[in-house]
């Protein structure tokens, strides 16, 4: 594991990778102030550690070592973990933020009191600085419902212990893709209770109880699965137990999952010589649920209600009604595959927002972008969500909401046919799949035939029904007689011409953008502090000069609230809710200097965007031929330089 490396095994790597040729063991120990025993220890250790990622320190007889691989690509793999590794462990915290990363570590593995001069001697810093920190990490704690209480002895974290462990796998874990080793490392802090032979165990005990026909467990959802099961392990052999009692969990004791997850658990006592109690149980179905990996077929016959049960079947139904009457053109109204999708979603959602379950959307900037029709129909459904329920919608939870109505939007002109088959490998979830199922399916002629979706490891199974063709989001590592192609989980006109290219290309967009723009809405130079004067002051501006109410201005600022606009490359496309203004119009900003607009945005360019209702059903198409203009950032730096009106139109219409 690459967690075992220690400072003087980095440099060891870092001698011969800048070598040119051998090095001796007595040359390193010499440079290294140690025995040259103590060397061929490290470099056993290092091999170890490097067994995933074909680099290996080779040794030659009367030569000495030297370091190898198979590709540089192989190379930079290894350094990028170990960049990781440094910076999200308790190696060299300089940053506040890798600062504040260590504060939460400490606080939630610490068995006792943390005293601010331990901080302070454990980080090199001031006490001034590490009370700034402080409030970083409480900013940190307080999204999973956890306090820093102060007593005579120090700060100690205090919370229930299912918000710790959700702290952990969301803020430590998920904030980047890492191997597995150095996911090991942050779930154990240090201690090594839970090895990787003992999340393979894990991964095995989970894949034969979640193997029956009528569930359904992508490869992200396993592997999520399979990390949560290793921090309860870690956990309860700290001494850090669920009381299922205190902490809200003793309703899921009644779902189906349940049965399921005390199989999990008495297989995982037996093979660990664990005594996981029936409150472990009860965690463990939480997740089982918030991932939903009981999945039945819908079968015509069968009543909707009872499948899904009657308040999810009527949250479902008020949902897509509320969905339909904003949308134009498409009735989706009566299709009972998006209700009972749906559904199933929202059940794991209801789940995930009752325990605060932070799930993040890797595929979130993508989905905003190319499936705008899509995303806005999620932002609808989370307004329903919150005046039914009163819980508050994320934004990454709009974006997996976003998915079942793009999967309703592309089956609406779906045709199958039964002649070539194709299937699709997706590590991603469900709705993930079908969106890609649905996206391909739409785009071919009748000579195509999709037959579904699968995960990496079903392979064997698709295999068996062989397929004509493979799409796969994930590298296929075996050898297959199968053609397959790779390709991104979320498809664009390009992607899709690459992966049929002797089939009809899609219809190309028509820039149907510029015609909305307006001089009187030109703004340049634009100086703002932060985002809500920026939307203020334009949207007023529109008002002033007849283009908008005060009810679309309320509308835009009730948009955002719910998720923000920003889309990436420093632009952001405020716009209403409702689209029940008189005029269609865009308002184009171009800022002196970004702004925060969210988390994770700054904005330079800024395109508000209000449409009449007669422009309804051409949204998709409007905001697709925006992409066309923003997917590059060589673009935006083109047009944030244009200060007149007519070469800002001028340079779009060029691109």
């Amino acid at each position: 594991m690459l967690s075992y490396m220690n400072n003087r095994m980095r440099e060891i790597l870092k001698l011969l990778s800048e070598a040119e040729s051998y090095v001796t063991s007595e040359e390193l120990a010499k440079s290294l102030e140690v025995t040259s025993r103590t060397i061929r220890g490290d470099i056993k250790t290092l091999n170890d550690a490097f067994v995933n990622y074909n680099v290996k320190i080779s040794s030659k007889k009367g030569s000495g070592y030297r370091l190898m691989y198979h590709s540089n690509k192989d190379f930079n793999r290894l350094s990028e973990q170990i960049d990781k590794l440094d910076a999200l462990t308790d190696l060299n915290p300089v940053t506040p933020e890798d600062r504040t990363r260590y504060i939460v570590k400490r606080l939630l593995y610490s068995k006792k009191d943390i005293k601010i001069l331990t901080l302070m001697d454990e980080l090199y810093v001031s006490e001034t600085t590490i009370k700034k920190d402080i409030q970083y990490v409480k900013a940190v704690l307080n999204k999973y419902n956890i306090r820093i209480v102060k007593t005579n002895s120090g700060i100690h974290a205090a919370g229930h212990e299912v918000n710790k462990r959700f702290c952990i796998s969301d803020y430590l874990i998920y904030r980047t893709q890492l191997e597995d080793d150095i996911i090991l490392d942050l779930i154990n802090s240090n201690n090594y209770l839970v090895t990787k032979n003992d999340l393979d165990h894990i991964t095995e005990i989970l894949l034969q109880h979640l193997s029956d026909p009528e569930m359904e467990v992508s490869d992200d959802a396993l592997k999520k699965i399979a990390v949560h099961t290793a921090i309860l392990i870690s956990r309860y052999k700290s001494g850090k137990s669920i009381d299922v009692n205190t902490e809200g969990l003793s309703e899921l004791t009644n779902e189906s999952e349940y049965k399921i997850s005390r199989k999990i658990i008495n297989a995982m006592n037996m093979r660990f010589g664990l005594s996981l109690s029936e409150d472990e149980v009860a965690y463990l179905t939480m997740h089982l649920v918030g991932n939903r990996v009981l999945h039945k077929e819908l079968k015509s016959s069968e009543n909707l209600s009872d499948l899904l049960g009657e308040r999810v079947y009527q949250l479902s139904n008020a949902i897509i009604n509320e969905v339909d009457s904003w949308m134009a053109g498409i009735d989706i109204t009566n299709d009972e595959e998006l209700i009972y999708s749906l559904g199933l979603h929202l059940k794991q959602l209801m789940t995930r927002l009752s325990f605060n379950m932070n799930f993040r959307n890797p595929l979130l900037d993508k989905i905003k972008i190319k499936y705008p029709l899509a995303f806005e129909a999620g932002v609808i459904s989370a307004k329903a969500i919150m005046k039914e329920t009163g819980y508050r919608v994320n934004e990454s939870e709009i974006g997996f909401l976003a998915l079942h109505f793009g999967v309703a939007i592309e089956r609406k002109t779906y045709h199958p046919s039964n002649k070539k088959k194709i299937a699709l490998v997706c590590a991603s979830g469900m709705a993930t799949s079908e969106l890609l199922l649905a996206k391909v399916s739409n785009l071919l002629n009748d000579n195509y035939y999709m037959m579904g979706a699968y995960a990496l490891h079903q392979l064997e199974e698709l295999l068996e029904q062989k397929p004509d063709i493979i799409l796969t989001t994930v590298p296929i590592e075996r050898d297959i007689d199968i053609p397959f192609l790779l390709v991104p989980t979320i498809l664009d006109d390009n992607d899709v011409i690459d992966v049929k290219q002797f089939l009809d290309k899609p219809n190309g967009g028509i820039n149907v953008f510029t015609q909305f723009m307006k001089k009187e809405l030109f703004f340049p130079k634009a100086k703002f502090k932060t985002k809500l004067e920026a939307l203020n002051v334009l949207t007023d501006q529109m008002i002033s000069k007849g283009f908008i109410s005060d009810e679309t201005k309320q509308s835009i600022m009730s948009r955002e609230q719910i998720a923000p606009t920003a889309i990436g490359n420093f632009v952001a496309i405020p716009h209403p809710v409702e689209l029940n203004n008189d005029q269609s119009c865009i308002c184009t900003s171009i800022l002196e200097s970004e702004v925060s607009w969210s988390d994770s945005e700054e904005v330079a360019l800024i395109f508000i965007i209000v449409l009449e209702e007669k422009w309804r059903s051409k949204f998709q198409e409007i905001f697709t031929a925006l992409y066309d203009i923003i997917h590059s950032s060589e673009n935006i730096l083109e047009l944030i330089k244009k200060e007149d009106y007519e070469g800002f139109i001028q340079k779009i219409e060029s691109l």
